[in-house]
């Protein structure tokens, strides 16, 4: 094989070349065979080299292969075990959410349930509390008209009237009040509590009067007497009201303490609770209180006005 470059010459030597020129045809030609060995073993060489190259191409790329699918093949493992942790964890959040959404729909139809029992039972207390209130009216009425024909008289020592409370009653109401004859009394007796101690106030006493109007006569001498005195005592009479209608009543204290002070005003509680003034030829009447005292507020001022009780 020729090498590259290499300069071609026909081997004919002719009759006239001297023996130097033979000599230096032999010389280029012995040095081209040496030049074309040599290019034969670049040759070689390089032709090695790439097989070493091609060969080092190969293992790199199988062990490149290798590791991709080595990755591949741990990836696809683990994506496969989440999916599957994740489709469990999903089955299950289902499973959670339909208990729930179950649980749910059961408290709705409870609370559902309960809020017509509710409203049943609101309707049903509210009937109650009615029936209640008118109850309570009509038992208040009852015991008031039990009461009608009662009075109760305060400050009387304790010991009197022992033996025949009502004749003792009859003749104290007698001499305290002036009466023509003593009244007909059907039941006397004190409050039913335990005695009290010598310092302690002594308990009243609770009176039936047979006849009403005898009992209107001892209630308005009464108002008529402003320190009613019995054996150097005094003594208070008024009418024996119901406890309901007592604190009522005591609701207006504030009103008639200040209407005391009021000039050309005539006042006085009607039953059971009820404040009725009469302020320059004018009469209101007053169920609530507050609004009571507003008006007495207003009249503030003067001399203390007359006071008439009324039953």
């Amino acid at each position: 094989m020729p090498g590259k470059g290499r300069k071609q010459k026909t081997a004919h030597v002719g009759p006239d070349q001297t023996p130097r020129s033979r000599d230096m045809d032999a010389h280029e030609e012995s040095t081209d065979d040496e030049e074309d060995t040599s290019n034969r073993a670049v040759l070689a060489a390089i032709t090695a080299l790439k097989g070493e190259m091609a060969k080092m191409k190969d293992d790199i790329c199988a062990n490149v292969d290798r590791r991709i699918e080595r990755v591949y093949n741990d990836l696809r493992q683990e994506i496969t075990m989440a999916n599957n942790s994740v489709q469990a964890s999903i089955a299950s959040i289902e499973a959670n959410s339909q208990k729930l959404h179950d649980k749910a729909a059961d408290m709705e139809r409870a609370a559902t349930a309960h809020s017509d029992s509710i409203s049943q039972l609101e309707q049903q207390v509210a009937s109650l509390n009615s029936d209640v209130a008118t109850l309570k009216r009509k038992n208040e009425e009852l015991e008031g008209n039990s009461r009608r024909n009662n009075i109760r008289i305060t400050g009387i020592c304790e010991g009197l009237g022992m033996t025949k409370p009502r004749d003792f009653i009859a003749t104290l109401l007698k001499d305290a009040l002036a009466l023509n004859e003593h009244p007909m009394i059907d039941r006397a007796h004190r409050t039913l509590r335990q005695r009290p101690s010598p310092s302690e106030p002594p308990r009243p006493f609770v009176i039936r009067i047979h006849h009403y109007h005898v009992l209107e006569e001892i209630l308005r001498k009464t108002a008529t007497i402003k320190n009613l005195q019995y054996q150097g005592k005094t003594i208070r009479i008024f009418p024996d009201y119901p406890p309901t209608v007592v604190k009522r009543r005591a609701l207006f204290n504030r009103a008639r303490q200040v209407l005391r002070n009021q000039p050309d005003v005539r006042y006085g509680l009607l039953y059971p609770a009820r404040l009725l003034v009469t302020h320059n030829g004018s009469q209101l009447s007053f169920a609530d209180p507050q609004k009571a005292e507003e008006y007495a507020e207003r009249l503030t001022g003067s001399a203390r006005p007359q006071m008439v009780e009324a039953m």
